[in-house]
């Protein structure tokens, strides 16, 4: 199995994490204007993410990117900040939204280290996407 079909599998892996916090908080949301649950959380959508989960990914990023010897042309950055950066920090923030229903005081440090392992496997991965 080549890096490509790896970076693919990764990223659809990502998008189904991102659309399970998402349902889940739409699930919130309508329970709650249906008068069946509490009020939904501030702040709890999926692009609300930690500026650390931002960086850790575009540092993984960069390294795939050099391991993999990227051309640095435009098209080669924009795929990688897309697919390296945004994709893998969503992602993460969608791992914490799910392990805590949407609660960021339930977070502990090893749910940050999980965050944190999500936004850098997407990031190092993803320089296979180019």
């Amino acid at each position: 199995m080549s890096i490509e079909h790896i970076a693919v599998i990764v990223l659809a892996a990502e998008v189904v994490v991102m659309v399970s916090a998402r349902v889940g908080t739409e699930r919130r949301h309508r329970a709650h204007a249906e008068g069946r649950g509490p009020a939904p959380r501030p702040r709890e959508d999926l692009t609300f993410v930690p500026a650390a989960l931002y960086g850790i990914a575009a540092a993984a990023t960069a390294a795939g990117a050099l391991a993999l010897s990227v051309e640095p042309t435009v098209d080669a950055l924009a795929t990688v900040a897309m697919f390296g950066v945004l994709l893998p920090a969503f992602t993460a923030t969608a791992v914490l939204r799910l392990s805590t229903r949407g609660g960021r005081g339930a977070v502990t440090p090893g749910l940050r280290g999980l965050a944190a392992t999500v936004a850098a496997t997407g990031g190092l991965v993803s320089a296979g996407l180019v």
